[in-house]
């Protein structure tokens, strides 16, 4: 069983290995990126470092609540055009007969 097959099997553990070790180090960044920006608002607000980090949890818990897109303007386009095609075709269709 060796030959083109293994070396695909291979070659998918190496580019999910760099990619999962890549995503740590997003992760690794992102955590310290957040420390330091928490510290420098430390010292210029002067407020306490357990307050910022509920303003911190606050503001992330805002960015992932999940939106309901049924009533954007593009959902509500596609549905006004796919119902006004509906009755344009079925128009066509009564037309015929």
């Amino acid at each position: 069983m060796s030959g083109p097959y293994e070396a695909q099997i291979l070659k998918e553990i190496r580019r999910r290995t760099l990619q999962h070790a890549d995503a740590l180090r997003q992760e690794k960044q992102f955590i310290a990126k957040t420390q330091h920006t928490l510290a420098a608002l430390q010292e210029v607000t002067g407020l306490h470092r357990n307050e910022l980090e509920l303003i911190a949890d606050a503001a992330k818990r805002s960015l992932h609540v999940s939106h309901d897109d049924f009533f954007s303007i593009k959902r509500q386009m596609l549905i006004t055009f796919g119902i006004l095609g509906l009755i344009l075709i079925l128009c066509g269709f009564v037309a015929i007969i």
